[in-house]
């Protein structure tokens, strides 16, 4: 756990830097994409808790409880950012995006630190497109669902439920594929691409339009 941390603070110290010196949008987005790196930090230390009290096994916690604890504590910054700033529709949808991109950064390096796979730029960029593209799409999803609802009130609280439900099933079902190894691994690596595909489809053609 200790090498989690240390690349946490490798990855955070220049993002931290930069979204100090920036300002507007940009220092919005890495504000977040650093929270993004704190969140997968801290479910990683949950994750292991679950693991090291036997409360789980490793395939079963990849399958059932990662997707859950991940996609919750992603949420979670959405729903403060949701409540406390009250922010437009657009911005939701980037900070989202930005938590899950932060999220996969630092997954993704602590997995390519971590594993004795020969082939580390196979590794990598299968990774980027799969995991990296995985977390930026749900948190896409996430946003774009809670922006729809932010202006109806009585709606955010069903719609964010619901939309947990949906990006933690995603996730679930991504690790399954992988985990079944073969043509299943093929298919989980291409089921995030396919998820962003129809989520950008459905923003540029939407099938409700509510006005802000």
């Amino acid at each position: 756990m200790s090498l989690v941390l240390t690349l946490a603070l490798a990855v955070a110290v220049p993002l931290a830097i930069a979204a100090f010196l920036l300002r507007g949008g940009a220092r919005l987005f890495l504000t977040f994409m650093l929270i993004g790196v704190v969140v997968c930090l801290l479910s990683a230390y949950v994750n292991a808790y679950f693991m090291a009290g036997d409360v789980t096994d490793e395939l079963d916690a990849n399958i059932r409880l990662t997707p859950i604890v991940e996609e919750t504590l992603k949420a979670l910054p959405v729903f403060f950012f949701l409540a406390v700033f009250a922010p437009r529709r657009d911005d939701i949808v980037s900070v989202a995006m930005a938590i899950g991109l932060g999220f996969a950064l630092l997954e993704n390096v602590s997995y390519l630190v971590s594993t004795a796979d020969a082939n580390l730029l196979t590794v990598a960029v299968v990774r980027g497109f799969a995991t990296g593209v995985l977390h930026a799409a749900c948190g896409a999803l996430l946003g774009y669902g809670l922006g729809l609802a932010a202006k109806r009130r009585y709606l955010v609280v069903p719609v964010a439920l619901s939309l947990l439900c949906i990006t933690s099933t995603f996730h679930a079902i991504y690790n399954l594929f992988i985990e079944a190894g073969g043509t299943w691994a093929v298919a989980g690596y291409l089921l995030p691409i396919v998820i962003a595909v129809v989520i950008v489809a459905a923003v540029r053609h939407p099938l409700f339009v509510f006005d802000d």
